[in-house]
């Protein structure tokens, strides 16, 4: 349900953007690779059809059009769009050599923050990133204690899949809630820095990320990975976990750009996102199984990206099969969905940053 409405609005700022862009708008020029596409007809032609593929998704979904008409007609328009973005990127050496550029400084840049985020968060700690996998262990006991009886039933009757099934949903809710708070006050946090040294600004929630990111690779995957090798005895398991772990990397970076944009303008924005996060929390099944929430509740529950995650990685981990290609694909793709309009509205407000920093 959240899908087609975050595509209806993502097509709607990519055409909006494409146009601003095509006109040559000043407000484009600090993004280079963007700003040369002024005036050219082939890249905008390539953006209008994307965009009118995602917003005949929220047609299809609302029922205006047949689905088999609609799908192949989406599916030519925004590989068309795609080609012919490609093509004009292809055939721009300098759009392609501002692309390598630009990643290559990111890397740097990466490669110096990630470090320093995870020195100075676990100074003197003597854990240090293994903090992240003792957090959600107590969490688990804790619901355990409490709810484990009652709902060991829609568990196969199983304490020992209810404390899995939760240990999996705190990873999902902690990581998010961490990399994106954090990500939250990570330009403001760094104005002193960007005042003195020209940096890409988005370099900062993603490095929160990254770090949270880093800290989860080395502490909590293996844990799942040898877990689900254990329960499913299917190794093709393991290596699909890195499915839905993508998934939430996309949300949390879309979200971190989107909250790190916003509180350089709204410094009382950090008090709001807490209760945003405990709605996230409370919304997704972590502590209490699906089934028991109310038909009239469960459509609200399909705007929290983080429940189709939280399901995949139950599915992949506690059964012997793997999710549909339909279930990770959708996932992925709201994951996509987030980033892009996180990122088209950092890029939008940035302008503005250095008069409040």
């Amino acid at each position: 349900m959240a899908t087609p409405i975050i595509a209806l609005v993502l097509g709607t700022v990519l055409l909006l953007c494409a146009t601003s862009i095509y006109i040559g708008n000043s407000l484009w020029k600090e993004t280079p690779i963007l700003y040369a596409q002024r005036g050219n007809k082939l890249w905008f032609l390539g953006c209008f059809l994307i965009a009118s593929a995602l917003i005949l998704g929220t047609i299809g979904y609302l029922g205006y059009i047949p689905v088999s008409i609609l799908r192949p007609l989406r599916i030519i328009s925004g590989s068309a769009g795609l080609f012919l973005i490609g093509y004009r990127f292809y055939r721009s050496k300098s759009a392609v050599k501002q692309f390598y550029i630009d990643i290559k400084r990111y890397w740097e840049l990466l490669s110096v923050l990630v470090p320093q985020n995870l020195h100075t968060r676990y100074r003197g700690s003597f854990l240090g990133i293994y903090w992240s996998l003792l957090n959600p262990l107590i969490m688990m006991g804790i619901y355990t204690a409490i709810f484990g009886a009652a709902f060991a039933s829609y568990y196969n009757d199983s304490i020992m899949n209810y404390i899995l099934a939760a240990f999996t949903g705190l990873v999902i809710t902690n990581f998010y809630s961490a990399s994106t708070s954090q990500a939250l006050a990570s330009v403001v946090g760094n104005g002193s820095l960007l005042n003195k040294i020209r940096l890409p600004v988005g370099i900062f929630p993603v490095s929160m990320i990254a770090a949270n990111l880093f800290q989860f690779a080395m502490g909590i995957f293996p844990l799942l990975a040898v877990m689900t090798v254990i329960i499913t005895k299917k190794p093709l398991n393991a290596l699909v976990l890195f499915l839905p772990i993508i998934s939430l990397t996309l949300v949390c970076m879309g979200v971190g750009f989107l909250m790190s944009a916003l509180f350089v303008f709204f410094r009382d924005l950090g008090y709001f996102y807490e209760l945003v996060c405990f709605v996230l929390w409370i919304t997704s099944p972590v502590f209490y199984p699906s089934e028991i929430v109310p038909e009239a509740v469960q459509p609200f529950l399909a705007f929290n990206p983080l429940v189709p995650i939280i399901e995949n990685l139950r599915e992949i981990t506690l059964s012997g099969t793997l999710p549909s290609l339909s279930s990770l694909g959708g996932s992925l793709l709201s994951g996509i969905l987030i980033l892009a309009f996180g990122w088209a509205f950092f890029q939008w407000l940035r302008p503005r940053f250095m008069d409040l920093l």
